[in-house]
């Protein structure tokens, strides 16, 4: 089946349908799944054309995922619209012997970068591209687990041009003041954030999320900082860098379809820990004792 039909066929994430409705979410993850394993790579998939942006996409990994990310970079060498880079970052503490899967190495003949540096967690996926961007160049960051629509980085950079010097998000969170500790349970549908950019949302960094030139506090690259205040959080750590440095963030569609997850690849969820055990309560708090204008526009959405 074409995975652009498979994405058609999705409930938009949120939509609550008894029973049936997880029988069918698993069945087009499958689907996704056998269709990933099954594609084949063409020659030059990325791009090798100029253009007046440049797009890397970036992503990083850890030992217990590494047997899954080939077909997260898979997906991403077959987009309508090809990026010029796709840079893997890995931790050297993680992979001492730099020992990685054959179906990961093989990748590196269609243009994948892997790339290694000291541990920074999530972190590690924008840290060095953000450091290294120039003006001309967008960065998009994924996730490891997850088999992307082949129209992910359209959508992406079609928002962006439409509102350059914003950050795009295939998927965000809008601040709920019911849940106001805990933005892992924001609202995923909602109309604040399609239309025009809004400070009060938090993205996610892993579906998908376009970073322009600038759009970072420089608090964003202090290692530091970044240990102490959001380690195991970087979407409430964009959120903020976002809304310290003003940029406004904004997202490609109202109803975010759910994501295909890789088969295998769930042992470990950092992300339900976060929500479940609302660790998240824990960093917000930090964040918002250290950045309270951020907070002020993240709230009632103001400059």
């Amino acid at each position: 089946m074409d995975r652009r039909i498979t994405e058609r066929m999705k409930f938009a994430e949120g939509t609550r349908i008894p029973v049936l409705g997880g029988l069918w979410y698993r069945w087009l993850v499958r689907a996704d799944n056998r269709d990933i394993l099954r594609a084949s790579i063409p020659a030059g998939p990325l791009n090798g054309d100029p253009r007046p942006e440049k797009i890397l996409c970036s992503l990083t990994s850890y030992p217990a995922r590494i047997a899954y990310v080939s077909l997260a970079i898979k997906s991403l060498m077959l987009q309508t619209v090809k990026p010029d880079r796709i840079i893997l970052w890995l931790a050297e503490e993680q992979f001492p012997e730099r020992r990685l899967p054959a179906d990961l190495t093989d990748l590196e003949r269609y243009g994948l970068e892997i790339r290694w540096m000291h541990d920074l967690y999530g972190h590690k996926k924008y840290y060095y591209p953000v450091k290294e961007q120039t003006p001309e160049e967008v960065v998009i960051t994924f996730d490891d687990d997850i088999i992307y629509s082949p129209r992910a980085i359209e959508r992406l950079m079609v928002t962006h041009r439409a509102f350059p010097g914003v950050l795009v998000c295939e998927r965000g969170q809008v601040f709920n003041a019911a849940n106001m500790d805990n933005p892992g349970r924001w609202d995923t549908i909602s109309p604040v954030g399609i239309t025009e950019p809004t400070f009060s949302m938090n993205p996610s960094p892993g579906g998908g999320c376009l970073i322009p030139y600038g759009a970072f506090h420089e608090d964003a690259l202090d290692e530091d900082l970044i240990r102490k205040l959001a380690y195991k959080n970087d979407d409430l750590w964009y959120m903020f860098m976002c809304a310290a440095k003003g940029t406004r963030m904004i997202k490609t569609r109202k109803r975010h379809k759910s994501f295909s997850v890789i088969e295998g690849s769930q042992a470990e969820q950092m992300a339900t820990e976060n929500v479940m055990g609302n660790r998240n309560a824990v960093i917000l708090k930090g964040l918002v004792e250290n950045y309270p204008e951020a907070w002020r526009r993240i709230r009632y959405d103001k400059d």
